[in-house]
């Protein structure tokens, strides 16, 4: 029998969480879907990492108010913003200096951040080509960009699949609300859903993990080759 091409398709979240970075762990194509509208709720320019106090603490990419597409969507350096690169170094420097792995990653995060980057969109995803690339991620990556459009939700989706040679679509657990599965079968494409349970891991002082967090939180208390075999493991439902 032949192997399954899975793709997966999502926006670039900014030092995004667990579980979108399960999913790609779980496809062989991973698909960053740049060209659509800048959305504030899903967590395009913040992330949730570690606080002082136990609880999550927030980053936020400050960004201009239009345009308004994804790929459009500039970055702010202008006062009171002019120090957010430094601000968030030291924030996760503060919160993580002391874990076992923080040595290994940040150098290379501090690198990435050094950079001016103009647009979120460049920002976000030379961050998760640096986290895939530290996880050892062997499968590939495009911007949807890279190939033609085609107009409707599952349309698209259906056209990108067919455009990267993929027999079969990984959505996460919402796409059972809006996917037409049927213009995939018409394809000869299989539809399948995203299997997760956030997994529960020891941080500072041996305390149990706050869930939700940006993978980094993870990846500064555990060694890489650890953290891949948890992330492959796993399969969709």
């Amino acid at each position: 029998m032949e192997k399954k091409k899975i793709v997966t398709i999502h926006q670039p979240n900014f030092l995004p969480w667990i579980g979108l970075i399960h999913k790609i762990f779980q496809s062989d194509v991973f698909i960053y879907l740049i060209d659509v509208k800048y959305s504030a709720s899903n967590f395009q320019n913040k992330t949730y990492i570690q606080g002082a106090d136990g609880k999550g603490s927030r980053l936020t990419v400050p960004i201009q108010k239009k345009p308004d597409m994804l790929h459009e969507k500039l970055i702010s350096y202008h006062p009171p913003n002019q120090k957010w690169q430094r601000n968030h170094l030291q924030q996760i420097s503060d919160v993580y200096k002391k874990a076992p792995y923080f040595h290994d990653f940040f150098p290379l995060l501090e690198e990435a951040y050094q950079k001016e980057h103009a647009m979120l969109v460049d920002l976000n995803v030379q961050l998760l080509e640096l986290i895939l690339q530290y996880l050892t991620y062997e499968g590939e990556t495009h911007l949807s960009t890279d190939f033609d459009t085609t107009a409707g939700k599952t349309e698209r989706l259906v056209s990108l699949l067919q455009q990267t040679g993929g027999t079969c679509y990984l959505s996460g657990k919402s796409g059972r609300a809006y996917l037409d599965e049927e213009l995939f079968q018409a394809k000869g494409i299989e539809v399948i859903y995203q299997n997760f349970s956030h997994p529960v891991y020891e941080t500072r002082n041996g305390k149990e993990c706050i869930q939700n967090l940006s993978i980094l939180d993870w990846m500064m208390y555990h060694p890489a080759d650890e953290i891949k075999e948890t992330l492959t493991k796993w399969k969709p439902s």
